[in-house]
């Protein structure tokens, strides 16, 4: 089975599943304890938020242990659900589920969910600024869209919100999710200039049920209550045995980004060549300003659940839209809509998403069993 649905979650790595099991023996006392046990734990919990610091070049107190990005995203969100005074919060519409979810209880509890489109993939930091006012509280950007890849000029978005801030003398917070981005990218948090941002460690060969969430706004409440581990920002016990893969998950992906991004970009050209042969196929991810590691095509044949059922039957594993939204029909529609795709383009899309374990030869094999299927030269 050749593996191509890697933005949807990605095989554990052995460091990090060796990393897991180390952990579960040698730090199994809750860090919240406080006898030996818990203190070697707490210990090894600080020093994995430690060097997670370093390796994305934040202060260690900005980093907050959660389950995923999803949860991550979530606790941003609904800091809002506490105001006394609702404003605007601006959600694109290209965003993930895990932001845009939270736009219809919202709206119930009086905010005014502000939506922008992305044509061709894409936000415009003037649209972004065309649509602040002095309600707005917070603008949601992701970094790297998790349906086609493309990369937002959220340094730039950044940069409308901080002068609207200016003009009315108030914060707005800016939240990337940034799961997609993460190892596969170049990303620097201080460039970008945002408040926080979520990651998920199993979209980087890191174990699924951990994610961190970066936050530098001492203004952010959370919703769940129950505890006080995590500053009170994510109560409950903290989950060592991933927090430490996940320590070795993105240490691998940080240290190594050049070559496995070089490794993306042959296997996109690959695709990318192979597939222009196809008169029934159009590349809806664009060239430039993309992530690597995701390619999303569209077919004029085949609806995508079908293209995507025939191929597992050939043993290639692609997706037919976000995994966290397959059972949300018409989720990545609606994505591609807001990118002015044509509803054409949206039913018949499918993403192929690279990893680190993918070869040259499995991707031949998936370009022929394309063509196979859809005809081409």
């Amino acid at each position: 089975m050749a593996y191509f649905d890697n933005a949807a979650t990605t095989r554990i790595s052995d460091a990090a599943l060796d990393a897991y099991n180390r952990a579960s023996t040698a730090w199994w006392g809750n860090p919240s304890s406080l006898h030996k046990e818990g203190l070697k734990a707490r210990k090894r919990l600080e020093e994995d938020r430690s060097e997670i610091a370093r390796l994305l070049r934040v202060e260690p107190s900005t980093l907050t242990f959660t389950s995923c990005a999803t949860e991550s995203d979530g606790i941003i969100l609904e800091n809002y659900l506490w105001a006394q005074q609702p404003g605007d919060i601006v959600i694109p519409a290209i965003e993930h589920s895990a932001v845009t979810g939270y736009a219809r209880l919202l709206k119930r509890l009086g905010w005014n969910i502000v939506t922008v489109d992305a044509p061709g993939g894409f936000l415009d930091p003037k649209e972004i600024a065309s649509v602040l006012t002095e309600r707005t509280r917070l603008v949601c950007c992701m970094l790297v869209n998790n349906v086609v890849g493309t990369i937002q000029p959220v340094e730039e978005i950044v940069q409308v919100v901080r002068k609207q801030e200016h003009a009315i003398g108030r914060k707005i917070h800016v939240h990337t999710d940034a799961t997609q981005a993460l190892g596969k990218i170049p990303m620097d948090l201080h460039a970008l200039g945002v408040d926080s941002a979520a990651f998920s460690a199993h979209k980087l060969h890191g174990p699924k049920g951990v994610g961190l969430l970066y936050n530098k706004d001492a203004g952010i409440t959370a919703l769940s209550r129950g505890g006080e581990q995590e500053k009170a920002l994510r109560p409950g016990t903290e989950n060592l045995p991933g927090i430490e893969a996940m320590t070795v998950a993105i240490a691998d992906a940080v240290e190594h980004l050049e070559t496995h991004a070089a490794t993306y970009r042959a296997l996109n050209a690959i695709v990318r060549q192979r597939l222009s042969t196809c008169p029934h196929i159009h590349f809806v991810t664009p060239e430039e300003h993309s992530s690597p590691a995701i390619l999303t095509i569209s077919n004029d044949k085949l609806p995508s659940e079908v293209l995507t059922r025939m191929l597992y039957d050939k043993d290639y594993c692609v997706s037919s839209g976000s995994a966290c939204s397959n059972n949300a029909k018409g989720h990545q529609g609606s994505i591609l809509m807001a990118m002015r795709q044509e509803p054409s383009i949206a039913k018949g899309a499918i993403r192929i998403s690279f990893g680190t374990d993918n070869t040259t030869e499995e991707v031949e094999g998936l370009c022929d069993t394309l063509l196979s299927i859809l005809g081409g030269a």
